[in-house]
């Protein structure tokens, strides 16, 4: 931006002058950002205050000033999101409660292109860097998005939306290092070929050494280093036509310490740990053709090949080609706006696994989605209500035919009163890793009396996942209420009332158990040699193995209640606050199973969440901005526990809610030229924010860091 170092809030002081400069996000007023266009909620350019869904719109002004080095911190400002840290390279980012280190749940796009990754059914984010520098906006919608993009949108939409080439003309170079040694540097260039054509060309490399174990000042192992590079070019063709092209390529690699290797030649149960290495890399072709028709028809035609790799040492390695297509035409007509759809995509996989740790049914398997959707904007009366009404109808591989709908009532009575009313409905399709994956997923020690002769001992018990080879799809509906208010030129607020009903949900269902030591056979347990031998296992060897599978055995209700301000409280000084509050509750039933998977689900959701950020702007040339946020705790299961239970009920460890502050200042000495200093995460030494939900890692600390940062355009 031509003026990166003057915030929002002191050119309100000179709002004439600000509008004069022309729509450029760090030169309006607050009034003006909530009538900024977006385009994610009903994939047309929509003014904010005419939004009848939970929308938040993170600017690049936003990005820079909150000191972030990767996309999921950013995603912190936003109600209803929640964001946990893994370890270096890995987070767990959802909507509204369901939050998993593969959330599947939440659609996340780029420029339009879904990162959504078929083999867990979530985001991988060490798969797909995004350079911070090259955001324009994150346009971020709570609640199902079905209907406008597709199967597994269920909880929410955040699209990441990259700057326009005009914008990145000429060179810039940031650097960032500090401790934890950390070392980010992103170069870019770029060119203004003609007044219709541009283009630019971006990398960036990153590196942190590895952190330490939260139980310990034991290494981590999870050093990262990524690097991405990124080519765009816009050519505006004229008559309404333009053309955008993307290519991109990104490759990251880490270690991640697993406590997963079972050791039984002692009584009980012992695990050591593994430290495989991961290598992920992704190239990506994107291009994208707008025009608009003699007949007043709106029209944009998207497609997109991907093709990318994830590669852990000795346990999994996939190969996945991805097509997609997408097509939509916009028309007005009288008081209707009717935007449809056509989209389609393809996926090949091809995947090899190490027995007996993971198990895949087929080395190979295409899975192809497509769907048509339709959508109406029909205006009651003018400038005050609203009436839409959308449909999507998809056919999928996994899942055959499914329907998603939606409608909502918005209501402006002035021009600063917005009150909306929406109802939704989507799916979550399967994964490929829910049907064709069998894997070992935990181990516990169980104190057993065994009959004959009378003894107890502590038996370990071993979970194990076979594949189902098909599953249906998730399934959601509920409404929500939302009422927004532009209060007066330097503040707004917002209040959004959710509750949405989940059927068909993923749990566990036990289909055998089988031991490895004639004495089980005495109480009645099969003894199973074939099967003990593929684990490696001798007769003779006293483990329990419980075989599980994954089914549709779960229903829960989700509500929430989701608040967002924004005050320029004197001219130079703006605050952004945002709070959620969340409840998960599944249903109850006969089955024992699906009544531990329920208490699991729930105990591992986070109930509220807070975020407040100060952006103050000391002097033309100094900024000083604040972030105080915070979550309340939650109970992740324990995957691995070597302590004897005489129940075998699923034991957890406690993560304790937080409140931490990042800080940031920062010295202009020019326009171009800018210095930074920011500290993260400076309240406490350390704390635990999350313990993976698919493999048993080793819990990583999440510590203060402080980062020494330039930026200079030239």
């Amino acid at each position: 931006m031509k003026r990166a170092c003057l915030s929002i809030a002191i050119l309100v002081a000179f709002n004439a002058a600000s509008h004069a400069a022309g729509d450029m996000l760090d030169e309006m007023s607050l009034e003006d950002l909530v009538k900024t266009d977006i385009t994610s909620v009903a994939r047309k350019s929509q003014s904010l205050a005419d939004v009848p869904a939970a929308a938040f719109v993170i600017t690049a002004e936003d990005i820079r000033r909150s000191g972030a080095q990767a996309l999921p911190d950013v995603l912190r400002m936003a109600p209803g999101i929640q964001v946990a840290q893994i370890d270096n390279g890995r987070y767990a980012v959802t909507a509204r409660s369901f939050n998993g280190r593969f959330a599947n749940k939440l659609q996340v796009l780029v420029d339009g292109r879904s990162l959504y990754h078929p083999l867990f059914a979530g985001v991988t984010w060490e798969l797909d860097p995004v350079p911070l520098e090259d955001i324009e906006r994150i346009e971020i919608i709570r609640g199902a998005g079905a209907v406008m993009w597709g199967a597994n949108a269920v909880n929410g939409v955040i699209n990441i939306i990259t700057r326009h080439t005009r914008n990145q003309t000429g060179a810039a170079v940031s650097v960032a290092t500090g401790s934890k040694g950390t070392a980010d540097i992103y170069a870019r260039v770029g060119q203004a070929v003609s007044d219709s054509t541009s283009w630019k060309l971006s990398a960036q490399a990153r590196h942190i050494e590895p952190s330490r174990q939260y139980a310990s000042t034991a290494d981590s192992v999870d050093r990262l280093n990524n690097a991405v590079i990124d080519f765009r070019l816009d050519h505006d063709i004229g008559g309404g036509r333009d053309l955008s092209l993307w290519a991109n390529a990104s490759r990251s690699k880490t270690t991640e310490l697993w406590n997963i290797q079972p050791d039984f030649s002692q009584p009980g149960l012992n695990v050591s740990s593994l430290t495989p290495n991961q290598v992920l890399s992704s190239e990506s072709l994107v291009g994208r053709y707008r025009w608009l028709g003699d007949s007043g028809i709106e029209s944009s035609l998207q497609a997109s090949l991907n093709r990318s790799t994830i590669d852990i040492d000795n346990f999994v390695n996939e190969s996945l080609t991805t097509v997609d297509l997408d097509y939509q035409g916009r028309f007005a007509v009288d008081r209707h706006d009717i935007l449809w759809g056509l989209n389609h995509r393809s996926t090949r996989d091809e995947m090899s696994a190490n027995e007996p740790y993971v198990a895949i049914n087929s080395r190979h398997r295409t899975q192809r989605d497509t769907g048509f959707f339709v959508h109406d904007d029909w205006t009651l009366l003018p400038e005050q209500l609203k009436l839409g009404a959308g449909i999507r109808v998809a056919s999928t591989t996994a899942n055959g035919s499914n329907v998603s709908t939606n409608a909502t009532l918005l209501w402006t009575p002035s021009r600063s009163d917005s009150l909306w009313l929406k109802y939704a409905s989507a799916p979550r399709t399967s994964a490929r890793a829910e049907r064709d994956i069998s894997i070992l997923t935990g181990a516990s020690v169980v104190q057993t009396a065994i009959p004959f002769p009378p003894f107890t001992a502590n038996i370990p018990v071993i979970g194990y996942v076979n594949a189902t080879g098909k599953l249906a799809a998730e399934k959601s509906q509920g409404i929500e209420l939302g009422y927004r208010k532009q209060i007066s030129t330097n503040a707004s607020a917002d209040i959004n009332i959710y509750r949405y009903r989940y059927t068909d949900l993923r749990s566990g269902q036990q289909v055998g158990m089988f031991g490895c030591h004639p004495m089980f056979a005495l109480a009645g347990i099969p003894v199973d040699a074939s099967k003990c031998a593929y684990f490696g296992l001798p007769l003779g060897t006293p483990v329990l193995f419980s075989e599980m599978q994954t089914v549709n055995g779960l229903a829960a209700w989700n509500d929430g209640v989701e608040v967002s301000a924004d005050w320029l409280v004197v001219a130079g000084w703006r605050l952004q606050f945002s709070y959620s509050w969340s409840r998960l509750k599944a249903d109850r039933s006969s089955n024992i199973v699906a009544n531990e998977d329920g208490n699991i689900m729930e105990r591992a959701a986070p109930r509220h969440h807070v975020s407040l950020r100060s952006q103050w702007n000391i002097t033309p040339n100094q900024q000083f901005d604040l972030w105080l946020r915070g979550t309340s705790g939650m109970d992740r299961l324990n995957l691995v526990d070597t302590v004897p239970s005489a129940s075998g009920a699923p034991t957890f460890t406690r993560i304790p809610g937080y409140a931490t502050v990042d800080l940031r200042y920062a010295y202009c000495v020019n326009k171009d030229l800018e210095f930074a200093l920011v500290g993260r995460n400076l309240v406490g030494r350390q704390r635990l924010e999350y313990l993976s939900d698919y493999i048993p890692t080793a819990a990583t600390e999440i510590a203060p860091t402080w980062l020494i940062s330039t930026h200079w355009r030239f």
